[in-house]
């Protein structure tokens, strides 16, 4: 009894011991329960079809609205917990060609139960049976894996699981763009705690076929992946080779090993040659694209550490081939050694040179240094830089030794032939360093010779550091000479920006046979002139050219003024120019006609102008005129020649202004001394045809008849002859040269003289009054009044006709009429005086002037005159006092010819 009442309680009605004891236990049985039917509802709703329904919504959204499907799902809950997802599906992007971008027969994912408990996600291996991944690329770039790649994730280590096990793996990847299709097949050797893969495929690449294989690692915690053991095929060339990309470093380092038989760049799209000049866009200067390609390259290789060594017997590209290519070089710490760069080059099948380069490039504070030796074997420039899209380059021959310390490129024991038939270039230079007078820098001193569309030419020059080519604030300075032919050009100045040519400034020195001869080489139309030599301060920025203060002489005549020439596509040049004394001689080559040769200088080419205008034997050339010089440049000078020296036509100065726009030239006013009086003129030419044609107007006005009879060479009839001449003229002109402009020239010509005193010998001489001027001059009687004198002239198709000619003086009236031919250059005048009064030994016959313009001939022996002689001579024979009658004129001479006050009146109209 006291045993059982007291296992009922105690006096106090409080539990015992014991009870406490079972209660505890029945609350911690059911506690557990509670626990494991949790566990067990937990695990029945991640295994039930709802949870994988909420399962493939989540993966769906993550992935960008890709379709996810999962066949079954199972948990196999234990030590370790393991997931597995059977028949799972990722649908691919709407325009590829395969439905599914990834399909996995089964993906067993096993997880460390304890971090899972600690809220982490930690995965123990990753098991994947025939996995299939479908990938693809459009001609545009877009691919299938776009949407569903997360730019911003970074890579959380927890996810990467410890060991992997692939089955039977397989990957099938399109490229349109590159013409490709791979199908690799892929797995581990068993469980491997790294991702190791032993990848083989096959497929095509443009026309080629390819099948390869190799090994692939990847560490994911040193973010260090690796090919190894790389063996293939592409068409029938055997490839072989690794590769490393190390990005867990502080500088990524790659590394590259390659051998192959042959490699066609050409075939897979990766280097596709760009046509074009290399320019850039539209404004951009090409050496600036240049300069800029270097400076982003230089940017992307100093980000990384690389290691090379590639050996391929042919590699294509463009429209070459580089045979036995072997590169061997590394990049660390910003500095590139290049231990081996060999090659021979083939171009269109044939062989065509080589190069064999070796040294180092360093760049280290934002300063360069460099030790580079190079050999060139004739390298086609174009073909090897095609890529690049810079144009036609040319041929590449000698060989380059340079180093480039503190700054400076020291340039030794280097010799370079340089070859470009498209721009009828050809050139060879030896290169050394050489100190740059007045300052403390080392330049290049450059000396060679060449040709320029088959004209030779020399060089010797100083010129600046190169590495100072881009420095937008340090002059450049260039020294020296050049020369093609015997044009020599002599310069010391300097340049900001020579790969722009931002600015130029400097003293020069021209001189040569012709100025027409750098046309084609500087773009400008220049003026065919004799030898010349012009020195000037040069300035250049903005395109605009300034020779300001230039000096200098053409021929036997001196020129001095300022010039600005406007470069571009088409250039322009204002001139403000004075001569003091302008030999007119020397301004016949500019109409194609050549100077004398016997007084002034003259370049070897008007030398045989004139030997060829000898031996046609005719007045006007007939060598064509550059048109499109004219058509190419446009100008506006303001010139002035303060004295005229000119052969037998009295030029006292000359001033014009003149502008030639989109080739059409007008001088307006040109105006001329002329013997005391003035020849204004208005002159238009239009090269825009294939042949020149304009118009020319001009007014003579007080023209001193003394001073043309003086220039004439006829200083005795000048002495005591006065008179004042006055004229105009219009003519119409067409032709390519001087020979079709005169066969073909249109117009009039009319010239008067009112009044004035000619010489008496003159005046007898023209009816022939021999006896007579005899008499007066030694008599004394120098003078004879000119009443008036009046010509017309009407030109048509080349053929001047004398339409009218008279002149009256005091003693006789003068008549002409006749034509000159310029087309064949021959003139047929005649020129008959009538005497107001009776004379004696008068022949009044016609005097003929005929012949070639060159050497026309006098005749006077006239039917008139032969039957005068033959009458006088029998009337000497019968009754000599009857001898002289034939040879009196009765007079009546003033009844004959239109006279003066018609003859003005003419003229006035």
């Amino acid at each position: 009894m006291l045993i059982g009442s007291e296992s009922e309680g105690s006096p106090d009605g409080l539990p015992t011991k014991d009870g406490n004891v079972s209660k505890t236990v029945r609350l911690t049985g059911m506690a557990l329960v509670g626990v494991l039917l949790v566990v067990l509802a937990l695990a029945w709703f991640l295994e039930s079809p709802w949870f994988r329904a909420w399962l493939e919504d989540q993966a769906g959204r993550q992935l960008d609205g890709r379709e996810v499907e999962i066949g079954e799902l199972d948990i196999a809950w234990g030590l370790p917990v393991t997931v597995r997802l059977n028949a799972l599906r990722i649908g691919n992007a709407d325009w590829a060609d395969d439905d599914d971008m990834v399909r996995v027969d089964e993906l067993a994912i096993t997880l460390n139960p304890i971090a899972l408990l600690q809220g982490e996600i930690e995965l123990e291996r990753v098991a994947a049976e025939r996995p299939v991944i479908h990938l693809a690329r459009r001609e545009d770039g877009t691919t299938s894996w776009d949407d569903v790649m997360d730019d911003e994730a970074e890579g959380d280590m927890a996810f990467w699981p410890r060991s992997f096990a692939i089955g039977q793996g397989r990957l099938v990847y399109r490229d349109v763009a590159l013409e490709a299709l791979l199908d690799i097949e892929f797995e581990t050797p068993g469980d491997v705690d790294e991702l190791h893969l032993e990848v083989s495929g096959e497929g095509r690449i443009r026309d080629d076929s390819l099948a390869f294989r190799a090994e692939v690692l990847y560490q994911a915690e040193e973010w260090r992946g690796a090919v190894d053991n790389l063996e293939g095929r592409i068409g029938d060339s055997r490839v072989s080779g690794a590769a490393m990309v190390d990005l867990g470093r502080e500088v990524p380092r790659i590394e590259v090993q390659l051998d192959a038989d042959e490699l066609d760049l050409n075939r897979w799209g990766l280097l596709d040659e760009r046509n074009g000049t290399g320019a850039g866009p539209a404004g951009t200067n090409p050496l600036e694209a240049w300069e800029q390609r270097l400076v982003d390259v230089w940017e992307v290789l100093e980000a990384y550490e690389a290691r090379l060594d590639v050996a391929i017997d042919r590699l294509h590209y463009a429209d070459q081939s580089l045979h036995d290519l072997a590169l061997k070089g590394s990049l660390e710490e910003g500095r590139l050694d290049m231990d081996r760069l060999r090659a021979t080059q083939h171009v269109n099948g044939e062989p065509s040179g080589g190069l064999d380069v070796q040294g180092i490039i360093d760049v280290r504070e934002q300063r360069l240094a460099a030790d580079v030796s190079a050999e060139f074997d004739s390298v086609d420039l174009t073909a090897a830089l095609a890529p690049l899209g810079v144009g036609e380059l040319g041929m590449l021959a000698g060989r380059l030794n340079t180093r480039i310390v503190d700054g400076g490129l020291v340039v030794d024991d280097t010799a370079l032939d340089y070859r470009a038939p498209h721009w009828g270039l050809a050139l060879s230079l030896r290169a050394d360093s050489s100190d740059i007078a007045g300052t403390d820098r080392i330049g290049v001193h450059l000396v060679g010779d060449g040709t320029h569309e088959e004209e030779p030419f020399a060089f010797d020059l100083v010129v600046g550091p190169l590495l100072d080519l881009a420095s937008p604030d340090t002059p450049y300075p260039v020294s020296g000479s050049l020369s093609s032919g015997d044009t020599h050009l002599h310069l010391d100045g300097s340049i900001v920006q020579p790969l722009e040519l931002d600015a130029v400034e400097g003293d020069f020195r021209l001189e040569g046979p012709n100025p027409a001869d750098l046309t084609d080489l500087t773009g400008l139309n220049l003026p065919e002139l004799p030898p010349y030599e012009l020195r000037s301060h040069l300035s250049f920025s903005d395109d605009l050219l300034d020779l300001n203060g230039l000096q200098g002489r053409f021929g036997e005549s001196d020129v001095e003024g300022d010039v600005r020439i406007a470069l571009g596509e088409r250039p322009t040049i204002w001139a403000t120019l004075t001569t003091q004394v302008l030999e007119a001689d020397d301004l016949l080559p500019m109409l194609g006609i050549a100077p004398d040769t016997d007084d002034g200088p003259v370049s070897p080419e008007q030398q045989q102008w004139a030997e060829e205008d000898e031996r046609r034997q005719r007045l006007f050339p007939d060598r064509p005129w550059d048109l499109e010089a004219l058509r190419g440049t446009d100008i506006v000078l303001d010139y002035r020649a303060e004295n005229v020296e000119a052969r037998h036509v009295p030029f006292t100065d000359v001033s014009l202004q003149m502008t030639l726009e989109q080739g059409v030239m007008t001088v307006e006013p040109l105006q001329v001394g002329l013997g005391g009086g003035q020849v204004s003129a208005s002159w238009v030419m239009d090269a825009r045809q294939e042949a020149l044609e304009g118009d020319l107007s001009l007014a003579l006005d007080q023209v001193n008849l003394k001073a043309l009879l003086q220039e004439a060479n006829l200083p005795e009839v000048a002495e005591d002859t006065l008179g004042m001449i006055g004229g105009r003229g219009q003519f119409r002109y067409r032709g390519r040269s001087m020979d079709e402009v005169m066969a073909g020239l249109a117009g009039e010509l009319e010239l008067a003289m009112s009044q004035g005193w000619l010489d008496i010998i003159a005046a007898e001489l023209l009816p022939l009054n021999v006896a007579n001027a005899m008499i007066a001059a030694l008599t004394g009687e120098d003078q004879v009044e000119l009443q008036c004198s009046y010509v017309h002239f009407v030109v048509e198709n080349g053929l001047a006709t004398l339409d009218q000619f008279f002149m009256a003086t005091e003693i006789a009236h003068f008549t002409g009429e006749g034509h000159i031919d310029l087309d064949h250059e021959v003139l047929e005048l005649a020129f008959e005086g009538h005497n107001k009064d009776v004379t004696f030994f008068t022949g009044n016959s016609p005097v003929e002037l005929e012949g070639p313009l060159r050497e026309p001939e006098v005749n006077v022996i006239t039917t008139e005159l032969m039957v005068r002689g033959v009458v006088s001579l029998v009337g000497a024979l019968i009754a000599p006092p009857t001898a002289i009658l034939p040879w009196v004129e009765l007079g009546g001479g003033e009844e004959v010819g239109m006279g003066c006050e018609q003859a003005l009146a003419e003229f006035e109209d």
